[in-house]
């Protein structure tokens, strides 16, 4: 614009403020008309009075002006002010739009005006964000602004002034976003022309890449990888392996920060399950996870992976984990522990109530039973010597070509657990087996058991076998080709083996007897194959070991292991070994080993009887309840105490405290009670309503005849003298539709927190398998803070509330310096400060 046009402008301005505004004429008395003849003239007091102001000899009258003309007059008013303003005429039209827009909403608040306009927007782009929010200025003068959140990159927001309605940038962003669909032919062209890019989502992406998927963090370097991302977009910037590693440390510290505040809102107990575990680069940690519920289900995360770095004794793994509760903030919130056998776990429970006296210590432990139904199993097989023991533990002089879940069973193998469990099977006393077994027939039994595991696993170990295997297989129309072995330490795989074995049972002979498989320097199957004897103890030993196989899985699943689920396994288990021991049609070295077996679940069923966790749990199933022992052939006072129990600890921790009732009889007069004068109380003066009595139960008196209390008093007692509910197949979907029509229902709390105790530390040994993938044969040389964080980060990964996406991405913005373009149409002053910090490039 032209100075002469920015002056004819600014003439024109001062004009129309003339005539909008005019000024106060100012009337001499005797120019003033004269008053109608049918009204009374005022007098010289009340004309100076009045509303009017006298100034000397002339009078200041009162200008009367209609809300139109003083809406105009603003409008003029504040383009003036804007002219004379840094800025000039741009400020001053902006002024004016925005006063003229304000004029349309007198005594409305910005929250106000935004919910009266968003009806009459009718633009399709609008989709494409959330509602908008109201911001307020970044100065006095400066207006309010609308904010409009992107849904696909909520990190990416879009600003305008209150009072403009342009979709100009919010169109232009929507249009980058989502692209519309473009033949094949042209799709990197437009992807690499339209596309939105973040420097700072990047590197989250390649962050939680790394943590989740357990890529090496120089994985970035790739040249392969930065090639193709910089053939999607030329100027991308990619993060060095440093850089990620620093950002994956940056999100941890930010969640960690999530987490303890999503504890410390949660109204429930935490339940924590423990395991030990050896690195393959010989870092020696402490896997804890936490479990809680949530809208019927059981949520699970690693808690943290606690480096170890002194003899694993039960006061230094309390001290260690109490540390890492604390720093949680729920050492006090942790209703139950999972752990295996060990018997530093017992001391390190005892030490942990030393640390915390509001944890219970042994008296809430629940002993892991996936690790119980694998000790039965060993305990069965023992029954057959060394021989089998050392079939299932052995390598081969072949070599593995395919240990990996060898190594990664020796890694959480622990020396004082697997002390615990021999010491275990040798307390079996052969005097309690009760059945006759010669050394024939034991030996019968233990060699084919010895021989279909070592043939499986020579099988699984060379290519060569293996592919014969498969050839003789897919001839003879069997539905498997390969032979599984068995793992180290995991003998429930033993049944795994039985089962393919049998499958597999017409042509192992023939594979057996091949030329080529039976050389005097080579490979020698021929002793491997069975006799007709031996497939018959195969058959019946498979019989035997499937059912604990099943329960291992069904009882591993995560989410599905809870302990209320304990005894009725054993239950099951019990009667299952009972028949096998007393069916003389069996071999007598099977039978054993079924009493075996049996004898080692009445051992850890009796166990349960030193925590507190198992039978309230029971009880509050709705489906169990006390008619579950009562079925089970539990003896009377066995199913009291179990009450009994449940009854403590709802007294102690759950019940709400009752309203005082009065006795019966009159009471006597309360201790601080005024004394009352006889005069006054026939005057009446003194009297007090019943409400308000000085006797405080006098309340309570007629709470009876409402019922009010009575909820609150037997909803214990309610539940217990209705009969089971035989449809409800899980109590934890029954229980938090309890709680979410009665909030305040104590007894929904009270089950839930014992309903959700994990029954195995399954999730804890998963956390294990993600450490080694996270350190493998080629990352040996990871900091044990590395492995802990990507270990622990990648679990969380899967709760949006502890990983969000958006309030990352502005952090490591912040923390690179990245900036924001200003929205079009809107003063620079009024720019947000805390806006966030992504690059959008065109």
């Amino acid at each position: 614009m032209s100075i002469a046009a920015g002056k004819r402008r600014r003439d024109t301005l001062e004009i129309e403020l003339v005539v909008v505004k005019p000024s106060v004429a100012k009337r001499t008395r005797a120019d003033a008309p004269a008053a109608p003849a049918d009204e009374p003239a005022a007098p010289d007091d009340a004309a100076g009075s009045g509303s009017g102001s006298r100034d000397g000899d002339e009078l200041r009258e009162p200008l009367i002006v209609d809300e139109a003309v003083a809406a105009t007059a603003a409008v003029a008013q504040a383009a003036q002010q804007a002219v004379a303003a840094p800025g000039g005429l741009a400020a001053a039209a902006a002024a004016q739009k925005r006063a003229r827009f304000l004029a349309k909403f007198p005594g409305m608040t910005p929250v106000q005006i935004l919910d009266s306009i968003l009806s009459k927007w009718r633009s399709k782009v609008y989709d494409h964000y959330k509602p908008p929010s109201v911001i307020a200025p970044t100065t006095p003068s400066g207006p309010h602004l609308h904010r409009f959140v992107c849904k696909s990159h909520p990190s990416i927001w879009i600003d305008r002034a209150d009072y403009e309605d342009s979709t100009g940038n919010l169109v232009r962003h929507a249009s980058r976003c989502d692209p519309k669909p473009t033949p094949e032919n042209e799709a990197i062209t437009a992807f690499a022309n339209g596309t939105t890019y973040s420097p700072a989502r990047m590197r989250y992406y390649l962050a939680l890449w790394c943590a989740r998927h357990h890529r090496p963090f120089l994985i970035v370097e790739d040249g392969e990888l930065c090639a193709i991302l910089r053939m999607l977009y030329g100027r991308v910037e990619i993060p060095s392996r440093v850089t990620v590693s620093r950002d994956i440390h940056m999100i941890m510290h930010h969640c960690k920060e999530l987490v303890i505040l999503l504890f410390a809102a949660y109204p429930g107990r935490i339940h924590i399950c423990v395991d030990g575990w050896t690195l393959p680069n010989i870092l020696a940690f402490l896997g804890i996870t936490a479990h809680w519920h949530k809208d019927g289900k059981v949520r699970h995360i690693i808690l943290d992976f606690v480096r170890l770095t002194s003899s694993h004794t039960g006061q230094y793994l309390a001290q260690k984990l109490i540390e890492c509760l604390r720093a949680f903030g729920i050492h006090e919130k942790v209703l139950s522990v999972t752990c295996d056998n060990a018997e530093n776990n017992t001391t390190m429970l005892r030490e942990m109530h030393m640390l915390v006296p509001k944890f219970r210590g042994t008296c809430v432990r629940v002993r892991c039973f996936a690790h119980i139904l694998n000790l039965v199993i060993k305990g069965i097989l023992s029954q057959f010597g060394k021989g089998a023991a050392a079939a299932v533990n052995q390598g081969d002089e072949e070599g593995d070509d395919n240990n990996e879940e060898d190594v990664e069973a020796a890694n959480e193998a622990d020396n004082d657990r697997e002390a615990a469990d021999d010491a275990v099977i040798k307390s079996i006393n052969d005097d309690d087996i009760n059945i006759e077994v010669t050394p024939e027939d034991n030996a019968l039994a233990s060699s084919g058991i010895t021989k279909i595991l070592t043939l499986s696993r020579k099988v699984w170990n060379s290519p060569t076998i293996r592919a014969e295997l498969s050839s003789l297989a897919t001839a003879s129309g069997l539905n498997s080709d390969v032979l599984v072995r068995s793992v180290k330490t995991r003998w429930n795989t033993v049944a795994e083996v039985l089962a393919r074995a049998r499958v597999m049972r017409p042509v192992l002979a023939d594979l057996c007897d091949m030329v080529q498989f039976n050389k005097p320097r080579g490979v020698r199957l021929r002793p491997y194959i069975l006799t007709d004897e031996e497939w018959t103890i195969i058959d019946q030993m498979h019989l035997l070991l499937d059912p604990f196989l099943f329960a291992t899985k069904e009882i591993s699943t995560s989410g599905r292991a809870l302990v209320h689920q304990v005894i009725p396994y054993i239950d099951v288990l019990t009667r299952h070994v009972d028949t096998f021991a007393a069916n003389e049609d069996l071999a007598p070295a099977v039978r054993a080993a079924a009493r075996r077996g049996r004898l080692i679940l009445d051992k850890y069923y009796g166990l349960t009887d030193g925590s507190i966790v198992y039978r309230i749990a029971m009880i509050l199933h709705p489906g169990l309840k006390t008619q579950y022992f009562r079925d089970q052939d539990w003896p009377e006072e066995w199913i009291t105490a179990a009450v009994e129990l449940t009854r403590d600890e709802w007294t102690t921790y759950y019940k709400p405290a009752p309203v005082p009732v009065p006795a019966a009889d009159a009471p006597a007069a309360h201790p601080n009670a005024p004394a009352v004068n006889a005069s006054a109380s026939r005057n009446g003066s003194g009297r007090r309503s019943a409400h308000h009595s000085w006797y405080p139960s006098t309340p309570a008196l007629f709470a009876s005849i409402s019922g009010r209390n009575k909820a609150v008093l037997d909803e214990l007692e309610a539940y217990l003298e209705a009969p089971p509910l035989s449809t409800v197949e899980d109590p934890l979907a029954y229980w938090d539709i309890v709680l979410k029509t009665s909030p305040s229902s104590p007894l929904a709390t009270m089950a839930i927190d014992f309903l959700t105790a994990q029954a195995t530390s399954t999730d804890s040994k998963r956390s294990f398998s993600s450490g080694r993938l996270t350190v493998s044969r080629l990352r040996h040389s990871l900091s044990d803070e590395s492995v802990r964080t990507g270990t622990v980060l990648g679990s969380w990964c899967d709760y949006p509330e502890i990983v969000p996406e958006a309030q990352l991405v502005e952090l490591i913005a912040r923390r690179r310096g990245a900036h924001v373009a200003a929205p079009a149409a809107v003063p620079a002053a009024a720019v947000p400060a805390a806006a966030p910090e992504v690059i959008e490039l065109d």
